[in-house]
C-alpha cells in the first residue's frame, strides 16, 4: 500500500477541516440538551394502611431507584403533600409526622404530616425523582 505524499496529506487534511467547521458550528448552533428536569408522579389512594400512622403506596415503575440494603440512601424521590415537602426521607419503617421512605419492593411508606389518614385527609400527593 502506498502513502500519501506530504501535498496529498496537507489536501486531505484541509478537505476535512473544511468539512467538520461548518458541521460543527451548526450542530453548536442546533443542538438543543435535553434539561434534566425532575420527573413528577401523583399518589393515588387508597393507600394501604401499615399501622396507627405508616401508609403504603405501591409505585412499581419507581422501584428501580429506590433504597435496598447495601445503599439505604439511594433513592431521590422526593415526597410532598399539597405542594409542601415532607420529610425526612429515608426514614425507617415507623414512620410519624410526615417523614418517608421509598425501598424496593416495597414502595413509598409515608404518613401525613399530621398522621392523619391520607385516604381521608383530602390532601394531594406526588413525588419527584431526579
Amino acid at each position: 500500500m502506498r502513502s500519501l505524499t506530504l501535498p496529498q496529506s496537507a489536501g486531505v487534511f484541509f478537505a476535512l477541516l473544511a468539512i467538520y467547521f461548518p458541521v460543527a458550528l451548526y450542530l453548536n448552533y442546533s443542538y438543543v440538551p435535553k434539561l434534566d428536569l425532575p420527573k413528577v408522579a401523583a399518589l393515588i389512594g387508597p393507600f394501604r394502611k401499615l399501622d396507627n400512622t405508616a401508609y403504603q403506596a405501591l409505585m412499581p415503575a419507581l422501584d428501580g431507584f429506590g433504597d435496598f440494603e447495601s445503599f439505604p440512601t439511594r433513592s431521590t424521590a422526593k415526597l410532598f403533600e399539597d405542594g409542601r415537602p415532607l420529610g425526612p426521607a429515608h426514614s425507617p419503617q415507623k414512620v410519624v409526622d410526615g417523614s418517608y421512605s421509598h425501598h424496593r419492593g416495597t414502595g413509598i411508606i409515608f404518613s401525613a404530616s399530621d398522621n392523619s389518614d391520607p385516604n381521608t385527609n383530602g390532601r394531594t400527593y406526588f413525588v419527584t425523582w431526579q
